[in-house]
């Protein structure tokens, strides 16, 4: 199996040499599985490194790899498990990735989850969530929510919503705007 390893290696196939070392619960020497978990990493396979490093018990390589692999899940549950401080950032990362992606719906609850919710806030926003938006400003400290609280009242007014626009302009400090608004109607 070294033999049909290394020539994997040569042949530019960390992966294929990795399936090998998996299904034949090679673990020695360990220069060798090293060797094939870098040129995991090396060739972009960082989630394959990730659960490669794991298998090996290096677990904050491995965490590592899941992290610059993008694969979050993977990076959260080990963390969960073995780096439990990790977590709440992790989600943040989470969910700043999943925006990168135009995965905003996804996103919120990574935000939630790490307790960022500001960002969570304009990620709803964002994903024209305007009733999940307003659950999330009615959570957080007011300085805060004031910005949020116009925009959401702006967005009620539009859409015909009295009650919810009055309840948000006067949520944000500007009473003479749902005043404005109702005269306006």
């Amino acid at each position: 199996y070294v033999e049909a390893i290394n020539l994997y290696m040569k042949g530019g196939m960390p992966g294929k040499a990795a399936q090998v070392i998996i299904r034949n619960d090679i673990t020695q020497p360990l220069q060798l599985l090293d060797t094939v978990a870098n040129n995991l990493s090396r060739a972009g396979m960082h989630a394959g490194a990730g659960d490669f490093y794991e298998r090996l018990d290096d677990l904050p390589r491995a965490l590592d790899s899941y992290i610059r692999g993008h694969a979050y899940r993977k990076a959260t549950e080990l963390a969960r498990r073995s780096f439990p401080g990790r977590v709440v950032e992790l989600q943040e990362q989470w969910g700043d990735y999943l925006v990168s992606q135009k995965q905003i719906d996804m996103a919120i609850n990574h935000y939630i989850e790490a307790k960022v919710y500001q960002k969570a806030i304009e990620a709803a926003l964002n994903a024209r969530q305007y009733s999940r938006a307003l659950q999330l400003v009615d959570v957080v400290d007011s300085t805060i929510s004031r910005q949020y609280y116009k925009q959401l009242a702006t967005y009620y007014e539009d859409a015909r919503q009295w009650e919810l626009a009055e309840r948000c302009y006067v949520s944000a400090d500007q009473p003479q705007l749902a005043v404005e608004m109702h005269t306006k109607q």
